[in-house]
């Protein structure tokens, strides 16, 4: 087990959300095979699989939207005192805290007062290039080191004096095979990882599906790629529909390689899908109000990942009021899946890694800033 003056290290990570939960339990595969220090937090049931005790189940914080947060305020708050005063008792050398600014910036700002000598890290940049840049300057003032994803980034944090190194998207180590137009004929409904995300968009994904299947002759074959939390919800929802849902990760991955299309709520699953080739339709949408407020102040054109690294529109959006039945009946009509595929390999050789795995950078860059 390293030791640093004669002491174990101890890391306290915080995940929040699921996309943030498999970059954790990415990291702590990593950290317990090579390293073997002591790891407490925050995490899902990604991180659970690694041996993370959460504190508590991030259900309770994965909540987005503006209004949508409104109801559970007082919840979140107690949330953020009780992981401060985890993080206390347990005194880390370094806090890992990933993506979930909302949650994680509220934490470690209450850490600064209880013990501003605890090291800080956050992996995963909030999204300044797209809107609300101030938390950049903020970010400076919190953390002493930021890990961003994608190579665009660090520009907008290092102005402000914060230590920025792009450490790469760990999907990047998922890239397997080839790109085929080979398919079966299988389609994906992919509605989010929040309930509130499914609540919205899965009845609208879900009349999409009667409509894709009403035809007899050609019939084809429904699934919901989920996490295994959200399978109750799910299949409420589903009813007496054919439709199969799918949460182990080795299946979902398959699928993403062998689906002729998917219906995706924006995230990072439409990374997973154009990485995988899978032809896709990207939608999404928002309490009105929250919409609303977020046309004002967002600075970007697309929302999509895919679509934001390549810059342009390889995969189409529909979003708020463009997110219904027959605009998704429309964009499937449309979709250019020779020129999607052509892109998607492009994607590819961008997000290739050509030295150290972004896991390996991660956990170099945790070691030498607890023994700095």
């Amino acid at each position: 087990m390293p030791k640093y003056n004669n002491k174990q290290w101890k890391i306290y990570i915080i995940a929040g959300e699921p996309s943030g939960d498999a970059i954790g339990a990415s990291v702590l595969r990593e950290l317990n095979k090579e390293h073997g220090v002591t790891i407490t937090g925050v995490g899902g049931y990604q991180m659970a699989k690694e041996g993370l005790k959460s504190l508590f189940d991030i259900k309770k914080i994965a909540v987005g939207g503006i209004f949508e947060i409104i109801p559970h305020i007082l919840r979140i708050i107690k949330l953020i005192k009780l992981t401060a005063c985890d993080i206390v008792r347990h005194s880390p050398d370094v806090i890992l805290t990933i993506d979930s600014p909302g949650f994680c910036f509220r934490v470690i700002k209450k850490i600064q007062k209880l013990r501003p000598q605890t090291k800080t890290i956050h992996l995963v940049a909030p999204s300044v290039w797209a809107w609300r840049p101030k938390r950049a300057k903020k970010l400076s003032k919190l953390y002493d080191e930021l890990l961003t994803l994608f190579d665009f980034e660090p520009q907008y944090f290092q102005k402000y004096g914060l230590k920025t190194e792009c450490v790469g998207h760990p999907l990047a180590e998922e890239i397997v095979g080839e790109i085929t137009d080979s398919k079966d004929d299988v389609f994906l409904l992919i509605p989010g990882s929040r309930a509130q995300e499914i609540k919205t968009l899965l009845p609208i994904f879900l009349k999409f599906s009667d409509y894709y299947n009403s035809d007899e002759s050609k019939p084809r074959r429904c699934i919901i790629p989920t996490l295994p939390h959200l399978i109750p919800l799910i299949s409420k929802m589903i009813g007496i529909r054919n439709i199969e849902i799918v949460s182990e990760d080795a299946q979902k991955n398959e699928l993403y390689h062998r689906a002729s299309l998917a219906i995706a709520a924006s995230g990072t699953a439409t990374l997973q899908l154009a990485l995988s080739g899978c032809p896709m339709i990207v939608c999404y949408k928002l309490n009105n109000f929250t919409y609303n407020i977020i046309k004002k102040v967002v600075k970007i054109k697309y929302i999509s990942l895919v679509n934001i690294i390549l810059d342009k529109e390889v995969v189409p959006e529909l979003i708020q009021h463009a997110c219904n039945v027959e605009m998704i009946h429309q964009a499937e009509k449309a979709i250019d899946i020779a020129n999607q595929r052509y892109n998607f390999k492009i994607l590819r050789e961008k997000m290739k890694i050509e030295k150290k795995s972004p896991v390996s950078n991660i956990i170099k860059k945790i070691i030498n800033l607890i023994i700095e």
